[in-house]
């Protein structure tokens, strides 16, 4: 037997959305397919929380975070847990790669996906950086420098300082 898959576009995805059929639901689109997201447990919400604020000061006038809300690139709809975007007026539409300056996913049982899948749909859309806080081994892998859909800069740290452009983010403040 084989099971065939359907492939959702954004607009589909959108009217679904709208019809409020997946409104109980925790899902993103990825590629396509509307994949369920894990719940969210106390020390992840807590450490997005704070992160949020802090690289929101790091970062400064004109960026805004945006914590766990969706970016729109050209076939997923992620909802990333922390996305650096342009302070502009989303009233209508979400961030697009060409507004993001940073995202981060932190992962405890989810480093598969966040290392994998979603490293290369991140790379794809040409977002700058991306950062995977691993919570399980108390970890930052940073994921940079872009190019035909592959990051081609990884570096993992525990501690000390990660230089994005003109903006220094202390791996600690990420990690506890």
């Amino acid at each position: 037997m084989t099971t065939l898959l359907h492939h959702w576009t954004l607009e589909d995805y959108h009217r679904i959305v709208e019809t409020g059929v997946l409104s109980e639901s925790n899902c993103e689109l990825l590629r396509g397919s509307i994949i369920d997201m894990p719940p969210e447990g106390p020390e992840h919400a807590h450490r997005c929380e704070t992160a949020a604020r802090y690289l929101e000061r790091s970062f400064g006038e004109g960026w805004w975070s945006r914590q766990g809300k969706p970016i729109t690139l050209t076939d997923s709809e992620p909802q990333p847990d922390i996305a650096i975007v342009r302070e502009l007026d989303y009233s209508t539409r979400h961030p697009t790669p060409e507004e993001v300056r940073l995202i981060v996913e932190y992962a405890r049982t989810t480093q598969k996906k966040d290392t994998g899948f979603k490293r290369e749909i991140y790379a794809e859309a040409g977002i700058a950086d991306y950062l995977v806080v691993d919570l399980k081994d108390a970890k930052v892998i940073h994921y940079s420098n872009p190019a035909n859909g592959q990051y081609t800069t990884q570096q993992t740290v525990s501690t000390g300082v990660l230089q994005l452009g003109q903006i220094q983010i202390d791996v600690q403040r990420l990690l506890r």
